[in-house]
């Protein structure tokens, strides 16, 4: 084989075998006259055809490019459907460069009077916008949609970044009809592979091809001009023989991606085909490493963030004013956190590299996710404490796939300190959040722990248990009213959220949408805790309740719940087709005493009830008891492991459905 020089005019020469499966603007007229989807009678749209296909392509000045084309037909069935009528092209770019999107035809077709009509788009509709750091979109909108149009759209996509080889979804949150997706790979290129989902393909193929490149040089010849002498240039060819690896990959009838309660993003679980460019092997040239190792990642990422941890020397008095008077680390540690969250704006964008330093961070008073906790760990370093960083993806970034050494797979960082034998990991960004508890977006699977000596995966979990305890001491009085006291206990994820929403609303505000759907009246409410972070919020609250039992000629029925019930079933399918993730473990604990009135006995009680699944991965725990005019009750409901399977899906769904069959129990009372 002959090495390629980037002076040469490269002309490659394929086809393949099959026919692409959609030609633009050759519509049926049974996809024009379709009004329901027979596969999915409830669809609001359907994907008609989505095809593609990726090449890679010489440019003389520019080496090898991605060429990306497409053709994507759909076709709208119900007024719902018409948010189909815009689309979005992601574009990436990165400093100067940035791909190309060309040969854009979007086209609305319509039947007037039995014939079919097409209505063009205008270049005005194309509109470009700016996403965020790497990636800009192409916004297009189709003209004269209406219920019964068919959308078609053809673009071709030429990017400079071999290492961004275009991923490709099969699966829609509508159904699709037919999604087909080709690639075409020279043997210079080795990019890994991988499928996600639960569809499966209809077509699997791969080849391996010789192909054949002309190639063309530009020689000069003689020398320079004078007295009439001239330079001739010739031209020669010469032909190289490759390999190239073909792929095919199909799917029929798709079902739409029903997101499921319990999930974490989408781009975890719809059905697609994944790309990461490993190594590229030209001849004469060796192997290039793209992908390489977690241990390059930790190495290349500890250089370029690490000298900002050890340096910004000038925060050593800062560190200094913080912890004046105090000794112990973990002291030490809980005084910085709270001075950085205080401090420091958390400007709402998720980052893994700082564009800051510490020193400017501090000093503006403001910053990203990377850039708060950046500043974080430099603070701790000076106080002479262990500390490392942690690069994770949060729940609506996706899961990490550690077979796959990929920074791009991270989109976040946080820090951990290591106080005695325990390692806390901790995040700047919330100010509620108390010390060594990460925000609920970070419990994601594991983090890449980096040091200096090098990366460790963590377990991203949360640091305390999340629990919310009702305890209510009633009074039914003989006017059919409970009046007494609630009080509330939420501690964990509970209480991060219950103090975010009573610092931000008041507390008027607060329980005001305590209030919002129930017949109660509130004399008096306390908020012992309200301020104090580290604590479980706590609230206190003198009620009378309404319009909680049901009087049936003397024989009165209420439910023992007043707050705290599982009024429903989460899990409604009788089948699940991905995981259920809560994210963390939690707890539900109702205990009320309830006094009932003189002349009245209970004539009926719920039964006692006690269930787990399988490893104690769930519970429930359920009592009432009677003595004298006191009924006492202690419901226990306990999700013991953050992440279930498919495959236990229908033991948890019936161990729910029992968990709401008997706590919509009622008990009984009658006149003596």
């Amino acid at each position: 084989m002959k090495r390629f020089s980037p002076v040469l005019l490269l002309i490659s020469i394929f086809s393949y075998a099959q026919k692409a499966p959609i030609k633009f603007g050759n519509i049926p007229m049974e996809d024009m006259t379709m009004n329901v989807y027979a596969k999915d009678s409830a669809a609001e749209a359907v994907i008609l055809a989505d095809y593609a296909e990726s090449t890679l392509s010489y440019n003389q000045t520019k080496g090898f490019q991605l060429i990306f084309e497409r053709i994507r037909r759909v076709k709208i069935l119900t007024k719902e459907g018409l948010k189909w009528a815009d689309f979005s092209i992601p574009l990436y770019h990165d400093s100067d460069q940035e791909e190309k999107v060309s040969s854009l035809k979007v086209t609305t077709f319509n039947l007037e009077a039995g014939k079919i009509v097409e209505t063009k788009a205008k270049n005005e509709s194309f509109l470009k916008e700016k996403y965020d750091a790497n990636l800009n979109i192409t916004k297009v909108t189709w003209p004269n949609v209406s219920v019964g149009s068919v959308l078609e759209l053809s673009y071709k996509v030429t990017s400079d970044f071999v290492f961004n080889f275009q991923d490709w979804e099969f699966q829609s949150t509508i159904p699709t009809r037919w999604s087909e997706y080709r690639a075409s790979i020279p043997e210079y290129y080795n990019y890994e592979k991988f499928m996600q989902g639960y569809v499966t393909l209809q077509v699997a193929e791969s080849s391996t091809e010789p192909q054949s490149l002309i190639i063309t040089s530009k020689d000069r010849e003689g020398g320079e001009r004078s007295g009439g002498g001239a330079v001739r240039s010739t031209f020669s060819q010469d032909k190289i023989e490759y390999l190239e690896k073909k792929f095919r990959w199909a799917s029929a009838d798709i079902p739409a991606f029903k997101k499921e309660p319990f999930m974490t993003t989408t781009k975890d679980y719809v059905s697609k085909i994944n790309f990461e460019l490993s190594f590229t092997d030209f001849p004469n040239s060796g192997i290039k490493q793209y992908m390489g190792s977690w241990e390059d990642i930790a190495k290349s990422y500890w250089e370029r963030a690490g000298s900002e941890i050890t340096g910004n020397n000038g925060l050593k008095k800062t560190v200094e004013e913080i912890t004046s008077g105090i000794v112990a680390p973990d002291a030490k540690a809980l005084a910085i956190y709270n001075y950085v969250k205080q401090t420091v704006l958390w400007d709402g964008t998720h980052r893994k590299y700082a564009e800051s330093s510490p020193r400017k961070t501090l000093d503006e008073k403001k910053g990203s996710s990377a850039e708060a906790n950046l500043l974080l760990a430099s603070l701790l370093e000076k106080a002479e404490l262990q500390v490392h960083l942690v690069l994770l993806s949060t729940r609506d970034h996706g899961f990490v796939r550690e077979s796959f050494p990929v920074s791009t797979q991270f989109n976040y960082m946080v820090c951990a300190v290591q106080i005695g034998e325990k390692t806390l990991l901790l995040d700047a960004t919330d100010k509620f959040l108390p010390m060594g508890m990460l925000p609920e977006k970070c419990l994601n699977g594991k983090g890449f722990l980096v040091s200096k000596e090098g990366y460790k995966w963590v377990d991203l979990v949360s640091a305390s248990r999340t629990r919310r305890v009702y305890s209510a001491d009633l009074v039914l009085t003989e006017t059919g009213e409970l009046k007494g006291s609630l009080k509330i206990d939420k501690s964990g994820y509970h209480s991060v959220t219950a103090r975010k929403a009573f610092v931000s609303k008041g507390e008027k505000e607060y329980v005001k949408s305590f209030l919002s759907t129930k017949p109660w009246e509130i004399s008096k409410s306390e908020f012992p805790t309200a301020s104090e972070v580290n604590q479980p919020f706590k609230e206190a609250h003198e009620i009378t309740i309404n319009e909680h039992l049901t009087d049936a000629g003397g024989t009165l029925y209420f439910s023992p719940f007043v707050v705290g019930k599982e009024n429903e079933n989460p899990f409604k399918q009788e089948t699940r087709v991905y995981p259920i993730d809560f994210g963390h473990s939690f707890d539900e604990v109702y205990i009320a005493k309830l006094t009932i009135p003189e002349g009245y006995v209970v004539d009926e009680l719920p039964k006692s009830k006690a269930m787990a699944l399988p490893q104690n991965a769930s519970k429930f725990l359920f009592n009432v008891t009677a003595s004298g005019n006191l009924i006492s009750v202690s419901s226990t409901l306990s999700i013991n492991r953050s992440l279930f399977s498919q495959e236990e899906y229908p033991n948890l769904r019936e161990f729910f459905s029992q968990v709401v069959a008997k706590q919509a129990e009622q008990i009984v009372l009658k006149k003596k």
